[in-house]
């Protein structure tokens, strides 16, 4: 069979029968409330208010996943992509139910997720399968597996979310980074100028990779580097990309900080005026960037050449309405979500990511007759 079990009874499912899918399994999590996030914290060695704020988190997201089903008034018809993988490691339930996983289902995608045999991780799958039982659904519908490259080799999967970032997929499936890759923040002057230590304390403590930072230079500039240093020194943690070492040439980069288990500082500082030339650089980094640019105009410039973005945030305050009006445009053409006054790419679980979320895991389809046998 080229199909899993539960690609066409799910893919045939109405948005109401999906919608008490979710609603199923969020009924299960709340009645394992009490001790799922103590399981999954000691699986993942994380602090148990993490993963109890990760189980609260996942169960708001399936709620208003449910609600944007429930609330879909029509549209061009569509039908899932069809089966979808999870790879990458998912040390505990709330990595293995992340919203891109949750919005595969919601979708109509059964999906194949990677697993590291942890009780958690078995727990959850199991409520899903009763979910899926109580909503009249193959409860084959979330499996899991031990190796990615087995799964990816699977002539079934039409779609791939990575956990771990980007990794060769089979070519023509579309991949979908878990965490929607590392933001690009940018920080107008009054906001800069206003609270540059307190923008650089945010900017360190946010989970994920370390992002890139855009400001123009200036006395709030010089602020929030000497931060981001004070903070980097004092403990501060900020997640190295996995890519190699490409920056622009060693004269135009200021590294952030010492350099700390053989690995280079995860901070450095490069003008804005070499990324412009050089966009590619971006990807490729291995540190979080402060971004130095000469005026507005090199930032506007900067803003097009990194797109398209999954994620840009605009740090902004009342003096800087002009130059937001001047940038929010070139924004919404780079961007695909745009955060404001906030860092940090992960999605809050609104009707407008639940339904952005989903739609990446569906695609339109059209029929198509010769004149004479149309109907």
């Amino acid at each position: 069979m080229m199909y899993t079990s539960a690609t066409l009874p799910l893919a045939q499912a109405g948005a109401e029968q999906r919608a008490r899918l979710l609603d199923g399994l969020g009924a299960g999590l709340d009645g394992v409330r009490h001790r799922l996030p103590r399981q999954a914290a000691f699986d993942a060695g994380v602090e148990p208010a993490i993963a109890l704020r990760q189980h609260d988190m996942l169960r708001e997201w399936l709620r208003t996943l449910a609600l944007a089903l429930r609330a879909d008034t029509g549209g061009p018809r569509t039908v899932p992509l069809g089966p979808v993988a999870a790879v990458g490691a998912h040390g505990s339930a709330y990595g293995l139910a992340g919203s891109y996983a949750m919005a595969a289902l919601a979708a109509g995608c059964p999906v194949l997720a990677r697993a590291a045999p942890a009780p958690s991780c078995t727990e959850l799958a199991g409520l899903i399968a009763v979910a899926a039982a109580a909503a009249r659904l193959p409860d084959t519908l979330f499996e899991l597996v031990v190796d990615d490259d087995a799964l990816l080799a699977r002539r079934t999967l039409r779609g791939v979310i990575c956990r771990a970032g980007a990794r060769p997929v089979p070519r023509l499936l579309p991949a979908l980074a878990e965490l929607d890759g590392s933001e690009a923040a940018f920080v107008l002057p009054s906001a800069l100028n206003g609270r540059a230590e307190y923008l650089g304390q945010q900017l360190l403590a946010q989970p994920g990779a370390c992002p890139v930072v855009v400001a123009i230079d200036g006395d709030g500039f010089i602020d929030l580097r000497e931060t981001i240093i004070d903070q980097l020194a004092a403990g501060a943690t900020c997640t190295r990309h996995a890519g190699g070492a490409a920056l622009p040439a060693a004269g135009e980069v200021r590294m952030l900080g010492d350099a700390r288990d053989g690995r280079a500082a995860a901070f450095a500082e490069v003008p804005a005026a070499a990324l412009i030339a050089n966009p590619a650089l971006c990807g490729a980094r291995h540190a979080g960037l402060l971004v130095r640019c000469a005026d507005a105009a090199e930032l506007l410039a900067l803003a097009w050449a990194l797109g398209p973005l999954a994620c840009a945030s605009l740090h902004v305050a009342s003096g800087d309405a002009a130059l937001s009006a001047q940038l929010l445009p070139v924004l919404e053409l780079a961007a695909r979500h745009i955060h404001v006054n906030r860092f940090g790419s992960a999605l809050r679980p609104t009707r407008a990511a639940a339904l952005d979320a989903f739609g990446r895991f569906r695609r339109p389809f059209f029929h198509h007759a010769d004149a004479p046998h149309a109907a």
